[in-house]
């Protein structure tokens, strides 16, 4: 009789689960949704801001090579602070970088101020262009933060061609800092914001330069 009970109370076990065995199983899976989640959201961000540096360096490149060759700057980039068509058309035309304009289905341009490949703006503009092809504008909002307007690379040249940045070329620039480059190129990161201006925000900042910030100092 003992065998028997043992044997039924045996097979009642072993054909499902407890309220209190669900819950754990539920709770370990979500656990794991969360840390899958999270390292993917980790892994994008990572991504990106590899993409950043890499686009702001190959700007810099750019136009330093337009410098070698052409001796002097256009005049219309003269004072500009940011990539805008005409400066990647330029580039475009001397086969410096391959500019490639976003177009909706009917192969309209969206927006001659929105922007490219690799010639207006940073990867968290890009993807929130390709979001919303056919309603893209400027003031377009980024999921990261911002606008698409925001998410333009900025841009300084050495105007007087002397060799450096400094406050003759750029007023702005932070702490009086002289750099030695012919031009400075930088994304603002996912925030859309200079945070390299900002007291003790780098080298913690999301920005990506396309200088060594730590050596810009006078």
């Amino acid at each position: 009789m003992k065998k028997a009970e043992e044997k039924k109370w045996l097979s009642r076990w072993r054909t499902g689960f407890t309220l209190v065995e669900m819950l754990v199983v539920i709770g370990i899976l979500g656990i794991l949704a969360a840390t899958l989640a999270s390292s993917f959201s980790y892994a994008k961000r990572a991504a990106w801001q590899s993409q950043a540096a890499r686009q702001v360096k190959e700007i810099a490149t750019a136009f330093n090579v337009y410098l070698q060759t052409e001796r002097e700057w256009p005049s219309a980039w003269i004072g500009k602070t940011e990539m805008e068509p005409e400066v990647c058309r330029e580039f475009q035309r001397k086969g410096l970088l391959d500019v490639t304009t976003y177009k909706d289905v009917t192969a309209r341009v969206i927006n001659q101020d929105s922007l490219d490949k690799f010639g207006m703006l940073d990867p968290w503009g890009r993807a929130a262009l390709k979001r919303s092809l056919n309603t893209a504008s400027a003031e377009t909002p980024v999921d990261s933060g911002g606008t698409i307007a925001q998410h333009r690379l900025q841009f300084r040249l050495d105007v007087n061609y002397d060799g450096y940045v400094d406050n003759t070329d750029w007023p702005g620039i932070p702490g009086g800092a002289k750099v030695r480059a012919n031009v400075l190129v930088w994304s603002r990161g996912p925030d859309g914001q200079d945070d390299f201006l900002k007291p003790g925000r780098y080298p913690g900042g999301d920005d990506r330069l396309s200088w060594d910030h730590r050596k810009s100092l006078p």
